[in-house]
């Protein structure tokens, strides 16, 4: 027995499952707490993913009314959160709701039954959801630009392309306006402008307060452009500045509009005209626009403006008193040669004191030239205007700047009509100019204080008219035969030559325009060709913002959309930092 119990004491064979039992019971309790803990993580996840639902629905009811108590939200957003958060009791150490702000607090917390670690004295796992969420109220302001070229009278779809425009922005209109119709303290905005080579600013758009022309309006000459067909002259009649190549006709011939900024005197910074120093220049003759206008007893400006010229071309900067490129241009459509062949003849070519007639007549087209930038053939006594007369194609609508007044938006609506020709960089900037918190109009909101929508919408390509002649060919970036944007065009630009600058102008602008961080539907209706698609495509903010729509329910529709998708950004949501 003695050697029995020797051997035993000695023998470790066993050693091993003794360890190995006294081990298993902390093995078995960590498995125990990886499943209990495991558990008790899904249930913190559902509860942290019902709280971030509940709150989302809260912030967003309480932002869209502001006047439904906080404690029926809150009652409310309890009962979600039970059906969501089943087999469980929540507890709730924060629930608020604060309708000022529409901000929504949530921390809910409930205990969860371990499987294994209450052998361990552990019976339960408490588990806390926290969440916040809170929308801003936004503002949104919508420009709408319809194309009412002569085009727009074609019929589609049963009916004419300029009537299927109106009939689309009202449903745009009311599709936004359905989608915010919760909204007790919503501010939707539309303006409508209506635009072909031309857009009209309404008289009260254009006056101040005492009815006085609005201070923004280059009336005087300040800008570099506003003499581009109104060169100064001497008191023979014959032009001041002798800009061309030396011959006998006074140079009228050869005066280059783009040159002429070369012999203007400058403000310091070259953008705009100094005006003191131009008028002392000894022997010179001035005449503005505003004297071209008040030569006429029968005319009276219509309200269509030119683009701006120099460093603000492109711009949608403010205007300001220091830079009188940043002045807004107002249109004015040269005399073009007396004929009645398609010109805009509104004035004799040997009125006042014009040497028009040295001109050598055996050469059309220096003639022509000549008749038109002669500048004293405006300085003769009081008289009435024939033809179209210095608006020329300002004949559109007047447009509407931004308001909530439908009853006066669709006024506006039903008053354009097809007609003229194409130029989509009057659309495009003067819709933008609706949006800007400055002047011209002044009503919109400081960028990043409102949500800015333009809807651009046109059925063609941009087609200045007779681009190679003076022949009411006037537009807002003056005549296409002129090159004034430097494109290297020839002297008698193809129709083709110049559609493709003014492309090249509206992809500018576009640029411009999404820089500022508004964002563009473009829509085509009709089937576009491959330049307009390349504008189509270059100008709205994304792939879904570019739409060809083929016919007028396509049209419908599409506006449609985009009045559901400008309903929805009416709440900007964020998710502030818990706390």
């Amino acid at each position: 027995m003695k050697n029995l119990l020797k051997r035993f004491a000695a023998d470790e064979k066993g050693t091993a499952y003794i360890m190995a039992a006294f081990a298993v019971v902390p093995l078995f309790g960590m498995t125990g707490l990886a499943v209990d803990y495991a558990n008790a993580i899904r249930t913190e996840t559902q509860i942290e993913t019902a709280a971030q639902s509940v709150a989302l629905h809260l912030a967003k009811r309480t932002t869209l009314n502001p006047n439904i108590p906080a404690a029926d939200l809150i009652a409310e957003g309890k009962g979600l959160m039970a059906e969501m958060v089943k087999g469980h009791d929540l507890a709730y150490d924060v629930f608020e709701v604060d309708p000022s702000s529409g901000l929504v607090r949530i921390v809910a917390k409930t205990d969860v039954d371990t499987y294994m670690m209450h052998m361990f004295g552990t019976d339960e796992l408490t588990v806390v959801g926290r969440k916040q969420a809170q929308f801003g109220r936004r503002d949104v302001e919508v420009a709408i630009a319809i194309d009412n070229s002569g085009s727009m009278g074609r019929w589609s779809g049963g009916k004419r392309m300029i009537d299927a425009a109106k009939d689309a922005t009202i449903i745009l209109m009311d599709a936004a306006s359905d989608a915010m119709e919760d909204f007790d303290n919503a501010n939707l905005r539309f303006s409508v402008v209506p635009w072909h080579t031309n857009v009209r600013v309404p008289e009260e758009h254009r006056t101040d307060s005492s009815g006085d022309d609005a201070w923004w309006i280059d009336w005087e000459g300040r800008s570099t452009g506003h003499f581009n067909y109104l060169a100064p002259y001497r008191n023979d009649g014959g032009m001041y500045f002798e800009m061309g190549s030396g011959t006998n006709r006074d140079h009228w011939q050869n005066h280059e509009p783009s040159r002429l900024v070369d012999y203007l005197p400058l403000e310091g910074d070259g953008n705009g005209v100094d005006l003191d120093a131009l008028r002392n220049l000894p022997g010179i003759n001035i005449i503005t626009r505003r004297d071209v206008f008040n030569r006429f007893t029968n005319v009276e400006w219509a309200g269509c403006f030119e683009h701006r010229h120099g460093d603000y071309r492109f711009s949608f900067d403010a205007p300001n008193e220091t830079d009188g490129d940043s002045l807004f241009v107002p249109h004015m459509a040269p005399d073009e040669r007396d004929s009645w062949s398609g010109r805009n003849n509104y004035i004799s070519d040997s009125g006042g004191d014009t040497r028009w007639n040295k001109v050598d007549t055996n050469n059309s087209t220096t003639e022509e030239h000549a008749r038109v930038m002669n500048t004293a053939k405006y300085a003769g006594a009081p008289g009435n205007a024939w033809g179209l007369g210095p608006n020329g194609k300002c004949n559109t609508a007047p447009m509407i700047p931004l308001t909530d007044d439908r009853d006066d938006l669709e006024d506006t609506i039903d008053d354009m009509q097809a007609n003229g020709n194409t130029d989509l960089t009057t659309g495009l900037s003067w819709a933008m100019n609706t949006l800007t918190p400055w002047e011209p109009f002044a009503q919109a909101a400081d960028f990043g204080e409102a949500e800015k929508i333009l809807v651009f919408m046109t059925d063609g390509d941009n087609w200045p008219r007779s681009p190679s002649d003076y022949r009411t060919s006037y537009t807002s970036l003056q005549y296409p035969k002129d090159d004034l944007l430097d494109n290297n065009l020839p002297n008698r630009p193809s129709q083709w030559q110049a559609n493709r600058v003014f492309d090249d102008a509206s992809k500018e602008f576009c640029t411009s325009i999404k820089n500022l961080g508004v964002k563009i539907y473009f829509v085509y209706f009709g089937n576009p060709s491959s330049a307009a698609t390349q504008i189509m495509n270059h100008c709205a903010t994304s792939s879904e913002t570019a739409i060809a729509a083929a016919n007028s329910q396509e049209l419908e529709d599409a506006f449609r959309k985009i009045g559901d998708d400008i309903g929805k950004l009416r709440l900007s949501h964020y998710t502030p930092p818990d706390s």
